[in-house]
Protein backbone atom coordinates (compact mmCIF):
# COMPACT_ATOMS: atom_id res chain seq x y z
CA UNK A 1 0.00 0.00 0.00
CA UNK A 2 1.53 3.31 -1.12
CA UNK A 3 2.28 5.65 1.76
CA UNK A 4 0.77 8.66 -0.02
CA UNK A 5 -2.70 7.13 -0.45
CA UNK A 6 -5.57 8.14 1.80
CA UNK A 7 -6.13 4.51 2.73
CA UNK A 8 -2.62 4.25 4.17
CA UNK A 9 -2.96 7.57 6.00
CA UNK A 10 -6.21 6.50 7.66
CA UNK A 11 -4.79 3.17 8.79
CA UNK A 12 -1.63 4.85 10.08
CA UNK A 13 -3.71 7.37 12.01
CA UNK A 14 -5.39 4.51 13.84
CA UNK A 15 -2.09 2.75 14.44
CA UNK A 16 -0.73 5.89 16.09
CA UNK A 17 -3.56 5.65 18.64
CA UNK A 18 -2.64 2.13 19.81
CA UNK A 19 -2.83 1.97 23.62
CA UNK A 20 -2.91 -1.74 24.40
CA UNK A 21 -2.32 -2.23 28.12
CA UNK A 22 -3.25 1.34 29.03
CA UNK A 23 -6.05 1.65 31.59
CA UNK A 24 -9.19 2.95 29.93
CA UNK A 25 -10.83 3.00 33.34
CA UNK A 26 -8.28 5.49 34.68
CA UNK A 27 -8.66 7.71 31.61
CA UNK A 28 -12.43 7.60 32.07
CA UNK A 29 -12.15 8.59 35.74
CA UNK A 30 -9.86 11.50 34.86
CA UNK A 31 -12.28 12.61 32.13
CA UNK A 32 -15.29 12.58 34.46
CA UNK A 33 -13.40 14.35 37.24
CA UNK A 34 -12.29 17.17 34.95
CA UNK A 35 -15.76 17.49 33.45
CA UNK A 36 -17.26 17.69 36.93
CA UNK A 37 -14.80 20.44 37.85
CA UNK A 38 -15.76 22.40 34.74
CA UNK A 39 -19.43 21.94 35.63
CA UNK A 40 -18.79 23.53 39.02
CA UNK A 41 -17.15 26.43 37.21
CA UNK A 42 -20.31 26.94 35.13
CA UNK A 43 -19.08 25.46 31.83
CA UNK A 44 -21.72 24.41 29.31
CA UNK A 45 -22.43 20.78 28.47
CA UNK A 46 -20.73 21.19 25.10
CA UNK A 47 -17.62 22.68 26.73
CA UNK A 48 -17.45 19.79 29.20
CA UNK A 49 -17.85 17.29 26.39
CA UNK A 50 -14.59 18.50 24.84
CA UNK A 51 -12.71 16.89 27.74
CA UNK A 52 -12.13 13.29 26.75
CA UNK A 53 -8.90 11.51 27.66
CA UNK A 54 -10.12 8.36 25.90
CA UNK A 55 -10.64 9.93 22.50
CA UNK A 56 -7.09 9.55 21.20
CA UNK A 57 -6.55 5.97 22.34
CA UNK A 58 -7.56 2.52 21.12
CA UNK A 59 -7.29 0.14 24.06
CA UNK A 60 -8.37 -3.15 22.54
CA UNK A 61 -6.57 -5.25 19.92
CA UNK A 62 -9.91 -6.49 18.56
CA UNK A 63 -11.22 -2.93 18.29
CA UNK A 64 -8.09 -1.99 16.37
CA UNK A 65 -8.68 -4.84 13.92
CA UNK A 66 -12.31 -3.84 13.42
CA UNK A 67 -11.47 -0.17 12.93
CA UNK A 68 -8.60 -0.94 10.55
CA UNK A 69 -10.97 -3.02 8.46
CA UNK A 70 -13.61 -0.29 8.40
CA UNK A 71 -11.29 2.59 7.51
CA UNK A 72 -9.84 0.36 4.81
CA UNK A 73 -13.30 0.21 3.25
CA UNK A 74 -13.64 3.98 3.55
CA UNK A 75 -10.23 4.41 1.94
CA UNK A 76 -11.19 2.11 -0.95
CA UNK A 77 -14.43 4.06 -1.44
CA UNK A 78 -12.52 7.34 -1.57
CA UNK A 79 -10.03 5.93 -4.07
CA UNK A 80 -12.85 4.54 -6.24
CA UNK A 81 -14.37 8.00 -6.28
CA UNK A 82 -11.18 9.71 -7.39
CA UNK A 83 -9.76 10.84 -4.04
CA UNK A 84 -6.67 8.67 -3.94
CA UNK A 85 -4.08 11.10 -2.53
CA UNK A 86 -6.14 13.53 -0.49
CA UNK A 87 -5.25 14.46 3.10
CA UNK A 88 -7.10 13.21 6.16
CA UNK A 89 -8.53 16.70 6.62
CA UNK A 90 -9.87 16.62 3.07
CA UNK A 91 -11.28 13.14 3.66
CA UNK A 92 -13.52 14.50 6.43
CA UNK A 93 -15.48 16.38 3.75
CA UNK A 94 -16.67 13.04 2.36
CA UNK A 95 -17.60 11.21 5.58
CA UNK A 96 -21.31 12.04 5.41
CA UNK A 97 -21.53 10.90 1.79
CA UNK A 98 -19.84 7.63 2.71
CA UNK A 99 -22.17 7.02 5.66
CA UNK A 100 -25.18 7.74 3.44
CA UNK A 101 -23.77 5.29 0.89
CA UNK A 102 -23.39 2.60 3.57
CA UNK A 103 -26.95 3.11 4.79
CA UNK A 104 -28.36 3.05 1.25
CA UNK A 105 -26.65 -0.31 0.69
CA UNK A 106 -28.99 -1.75 3.29
CA UNK A 107 -26.47 -2.25 6.10
CA UNK A 108 -27.91 -2.38 9.61
CA UNK A 109 -27.84 0.73 11.77
CA UNK A 110 -25.29 -0.99 14.01
CA UNK A 111 -22.95 -1.74 11.09
CA UNK A 112 -23.20 1.82 9.78
CA UNK A 113 -22.48 3.24 13.23
CA UNK A 114 -19.45 0.97 13.59
CA UNK A 115 -18.14 2.29 10.25
CA UNK A 116 -18.70 5.86 11.37
CA UNK A 117 -16.97 5.29 14.72
CA UNK A 118 -13.90 3.88 12.98
CA UNK A 119 -13.75 6.66 10.40
CA UNK A 120 -14.18 9.36 13.05
CA UNK A 121 -11.45 7.78 15.15
CA UNK A 122 -9.05 7.87 12.22
CA UNK A 123 -9.95 11.42 11.18
CA UNK A 124 -10.19 12.83 14.74
CA UNK A 125 -13.77 13.97 14.17
CA UNK A 126 -16.94 13.52 16.24
CA UNK A 127 -19.64 10.99 15.37
CA UNK A 128 -22.28 13.41 16.63
CA UNK A 129 -21.47 15.78 13.78
CA UNK A 130 -22.89 13.36 11.22
CA UNK A 131 -26.35 12.10 10.34
CA UNK A 132 -26.57 8.37 10.91
CA UNK A 133 -29.29 5.74 11.36
CA UNK A 134 -30.44 5.34 14.94
CA UNK A 135 -29.53 2.10 16.70
CA UNK A 136 -32.24 0.45 18.80
CA UNK A 137 -32.12 -2.75 20.79
CA UNK A 138 -35.30 -3.95 19.11
CA UNK A 139 -33.46 -4.26 15.77
CA UNK A 140 -30.57 -6.41 16.97
CA UNK A 141 -30.63 -9.80 15.26
CA UNK A 142 -27.33 -11.38 16.30
CA UNK A 143 -27.79 -13.85 19.12
CA UNK A 144 -31.57 -13.49 19.23
CA UNK A 145 -32.18 -17.08 18.24
CA UNK A 146 -30.36 -20.02 16.69
CA UNK A 147 -29.41 -19.31 13.09
CA UNK A 148 -30.52 -21.67 10.36
CA UNK A 149 -26.99 -22.82 9.54
CA UNK A 150 -26.19 -23.53 13.20
CA UNK A 151 -27.57 -27.02 12.57
CA UNK A 152 -24.34 -27.60 10.66
CA UNK A 153 -22.35 -26.78 13.78
CA UNK A 154 -24.19 -29.13 16.13
CA UNK A 155 -21.83 -32.03 15.37
CA UNK A 156 -18.47 -30.31 15.04
CA UNK A 157 -19.02 -27.65 17.70
CA UNK A 158 -21.25 -29.50 20.16
CA UNK A 159 -18.49 -29.68 22.79
CA UNK A 160 -17.80 -25.95 22.90
CA UNK A 161 -21.48 -25.02 22.61
CA UNK A 162 -22.41 -27.23 25.53
CA UNK A 163 -19.53 -25.88 27.61
CA UNK A 164 -20.50 -22.27 26.96
CA UNK A 165 -24.10 -22.89 27.93
CA UNK A 166 -22.58 -23.35 31.39
CA UNK A 167 -19.69 -20.86 31.25
CA UNK A 168 -21.37 -18.00 29.40
CA UNK A 169 -18.11 -16.53 28.09
CA UNK A 170 -17.00 -14.73 24.92
CA UNK A 171 -15.29 -16.67 22.16
CA UNK A 172 -11.95 -14.91 22.75
CA UNK A 173 -12.14 -15.71 26.47
CA UNK A 174 -12.87 -19.37 25.79
CA UNK A 175 -9.91 -19.60 23.41
CA UNK A 176 -7.52 -18.29 26.06
CA UNK A 177 -8.95 -20.24 29.01
CA UNK A 178 -6.31 -22.31 30.86
CA UNK A 179 -6.62 -24.87 33.64
CA UNK A 180 -5.06 -22.40 36.10
CA UNK A 181 -7.91 -19.97 35.36
CA UNK A 182 -10.38 -22.32 37.07
CA UNK A 183 -10.11 -22.48 40.85
CA UNK A 184 -12.05 -22.56 44.13
CA UNK A 185 -12.37 -19.56 46.44
CA UNK A 186 -14.57 -19.36 49.55
CA UNK A 187 -16.61 -22.39 48.50
CA UNK A 188 -17.23 -20.86 45.08
CA UNK A 189 -15.76 -21.93 41.79
CA UNK A 190 -14.20 -19.04 39.87
CA UNK A 191 -13.34 -18.88 36.19
CA UNK A 192 -11.15 -15.88 35.48
CA UNK A 193 -10.53 -14.34 32.08
CA UNK A 194 -9.29 -11.24 30.34
CA UNK A 195 -12.26 -9.49 28.79
CA UNK A 196 -12.80 -6.47 26.56
CA UNK A 197 -10.26 -3.70 26.98
CA UNK A 198 -7.96 -5.95 29.00
CA UNK A 199 -10.39 -5.99 31.92
CA UNK A 200 -10.10 -8.81 34.46
CA UNK A 201 -13.35 -10.80 34.59
CA UNK A 202 -14.70 -13.59 36.77
CA UNK A 203 -17.50 -16.07 36.22
CA UNK A 204 -18.80 -17.16 39.62
CA UNK A 205 -20.46 -20.52 40.30
CA UNK A 206 -22.22 -21.43 43.56
CA UNK A 207 -24.56 -24.31 42.63
CA UNK A 208 -22.94 -27.67 43.61
CA UNK A 209 -23.75 -29.42 40.34
CA UNK A 210 -22.45 -26.51 38.27
CA UNK A 211 -19.28 -26.23 40.34
CA UNK A 212 -18.58 -29.92 39.77
CA UNK A 213 -19.04 -29.57 36.00
CA UNK A 214 -16.79 -26.51 35.77
CA UNK A 215 -14.01 -28.13 37.81
CA UNK A 216 -14.30 -31.23 35.62
CA UNK A 217 -13.19 -29.15 32.62
CA UNK A 218 -9.62 -29.02 33.97
CA UNK A 219 -9.31 -32.69 34.95
CA UNK A 220 -6.22 -34.24 33.34
CA UNK A 221 -4.76 -30.89 32.28
CA UNK A 222 -1.64 -29.15 33.55
CA UNK A 223 -2.04 -25.66 34.94
CA UNK A 224 -0.66 -23.96 31.82
CA UNK A 225 -2.71 -26.06 29.38
CA UNK A 226 -5.70 -24.60 27.62
CA UNK A 227 -9.11 -26.05 28.37
CA UNK A 228 -10.23 -26.12 24.74
CA UNK A 229 -8.37 -27.15 21.60
CA UNK A 230 -7.93 -24.76 18.69
CA UNK A 231 -9.99 -27.19 16.59
CA UNK A 232 -12.98 -26.47 18.85
CA UNK A 233 -13.14 -23.03 17.25
CA UNK A 234 -12.83 -24.03 13.60
CA UNK A 235 -16.46 -23.07 13.04
CA UNK A 236 -18.78 -20.07 13.24
CA UNK A 237 -20.96 -21.53 15.99
CA UNK A 238 -22.97 -18.84 17.74
CA UNK A 239 -21.26 -18.94 21.12
CA UNK A 240 -22.78 -15.57 21.95
CA UNK A 241 -26.22 -17.18 21.87
CA UNK A 242 -25.09 -19.70 24.49
CA UNK A 243 -23.84 -16.76 26.58
CA UNK A 244 -27.29 -15.22 26.34
CA UNK A 245 -28.98 -18.49 27.30
CA UNK A 246 -26.69 -18.80 30.31
CA UNK A 247 -27.74 -15.31 31.39
CA UNK A 248 -31.42 -16.22 31.08
CA UNK A 249 -30.84 -19.47 32.99
CA UNK A 250 -29.23 -17.68 35.94
CA UNK A 251 -31.80 -14.86 35.91
CA UNK A 252 -34.71 -17.30 36.03
CA UNK A 253 -33.05 -19.37 38.75
CA UNK A 254 -32.45 -16.34 40.97
CA UNK A 255 -35.99 -15.02 40.46
CA UNK A 256 -37.45 -18.44 41.27
CA UNK A 257 -35.21 -18.79 44.31
CA UNK A 258 -36.32 -15.42 45.69
CA UNK A 259 -40.00 -16.21 45.12
CA UNK A 260 -39.79 -19.56 46.87
CA UNK A 261 -37.50 -18.26 49.62
CA UNK A 262 -38.03 -14.50 50.14
CA UNK A 263 -35.19 -14.39 52.66
CA UNK A 264 -32.79 -15.21 49.80
CA UNK A 265 -33.23 -11.71 48.39
CA UNK A 266 -30.94 -10.32 51.07
CA UNK A 267 -28.36 -12.98 50.28
CA UNK A 268 -28.27 -11.98 46.61
CA UNK A 269 -28.19 -8.28 47.45
CA UNK A 270 -25.26 -8.84 49.80
CA UNK A 271 -23.44 -10.85 47.13
CA UNK A 272 -23.88 -8.04 44.62
CA UNK A 273 -22.61 -5.42 47.07
CA UNK A 274 -19.62 -7.59 47.97
CA UNK A 275 -18.64 -8.22 44.35
CA UNK A 276 -18.90 -4.51 43.53
CA UNK A 277 -16.70 -3.75 46.53
CA UNK A 278 -14.16 -6.45 45.61
CA UNK A 279 -13.87 -4.97 42.12
CA UNK A 280 -13.48 -1.42 43.35
CA UNK A 281 -16.78 -0.27 41.91
CA UNK A 282 -19.62 1.75 43.39
CA UNK A 283 -23.15 0.38 43.10
CA UNK A 284 -25.32 3.32 42.03
CA UNK A 285 -28.53 1.40 41.28
CA UNK A 286 -31.33 0.95 43.80
CA UNK A 287 -31.76 -2.79 44.22
CA UNK A 288 -35.25 -2.29 45.64
CA UNK A 289 -36.56 -0.78 42.39
CA UNK A 290 -37.61 -3.10 39.54
CA UNK A 291 -36.01 -2.45 36.15
CA UNK A 292 -38.51 -1.13 33.57
CA UNK A 293 -37.69 -1.52 29.89
CA UNK A 294 -38.21 1.64 27.83
CA UNK A 295 -38.23 2.83 24.25
CA UNK A 296 -38.34 0.65 21.15
CA UNK A 297 -37.32 -2.44 23.10
CA UNK A 298 -40.37 -2.01 25.36
CA UNK A 299 -42.63 -1.82 22.29
CA UNK A 300 -41.04 -5.00 20.93
CA UNK A 301 -41.65 -6.86 24.18
CA UNK A 302 -45.26 -5.68 24.32
CA UNK A 303 -45.80 -6.81 20.71
CA UNK A 304 -44.37 -10.21 21.65
CA UNK A 305 -46.60 -10.44 24.73
CA UNK A 306 -43.62 -10.47 27.09
CA UNK A 307 -42.85 -8.80 30.40
CA UNK A 308 -41.51 -5.25 30.35
CA UNK A 309 -40.44 -5.13 34.01
CA UNK A 310 -37.59 -7.21 35.42
CA UNK A 311 -36.18 -7.92 38.86
CA UNK A 312 -33.16 -5.64 39.32
CA UNK A 313 -31.52 -7.88 41.91
CA UNK A 314 -31.62 -10.86 39.56
CA UNK A 315 -30.40 -8.75 36.63
CA UNK A 316 -27.40 -7.40 38.54
CA UNK A 317 -26.57 -10.81 39.94
CA UNK A 318 -26.38 -12.07 36.34
CA UNK A 319 -24.35 -9.00 35.43
CA UNK A 320 -21.66 -9.53 38.08
CA UNK A 321 -21.45 -13.33 38.06
CA UNK A 322 -21.89 -14.09 34.35
CA UNK A 323 -21.52 -11.05 32.10
CA UNK A 324 -19.16 -8.77 34.05
CA UNK A 325 -20.99 -5.69 32.78
CA UNK A 326 -22.13 -4.46 36.24
CA UNK A 327 -25.17 -2.74 34.71
CA UNK A 328 -28.77 -3.92 34.76
CA UNK A 329 -29.74 -2.06 31.55
CA UNK A 330 -27.10 -3.82 29.45
CA UNK A 331 -27.92 -7.18 31.03
CA UNK A 332 -31.61 -6.82 30.35
CA UNK A 333 -31.50 -5.30 26.87
CA UNK A 334 -28.75 -7.44 25.32
CA UNK A 335 -29.29 -10.73 27.14
CA UNK A 336 -32.26 -11.42 29.43
CA UNK A 337 -35.02 -9.70 27.40
CA UNK A 338 -33.73 -10.60 23.91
Amino acid sequence: MARDTIKYKLKQSLQNQEAFGRSKHQDKIQTYQEREELKKQGASYYERLQINHMKEHIYSYNTMLTYQREVGKFGDWLIDNGYRKISIEQATEHIQDYIDYQAERGLSAWSVNTSLSAVCKATHTNVYDYERPKRTISHIERGNAPRKHDKLNEKNASHILEANRLLGMRRSELKALKASDIFTRNDKVIVKSLGKGGRYNEQIFTIPDEKKKVLALKIGKKEHEKIFQSSDFHNDADLHYERQLRSVDVYNRVVCDMKLNPECREYYKNEIHQIYSDRGRTLKENLDNPYAVRGANRQRLIAEGRETTYDRVALLYVSVTVLNHTRSDVTCAHYVSK
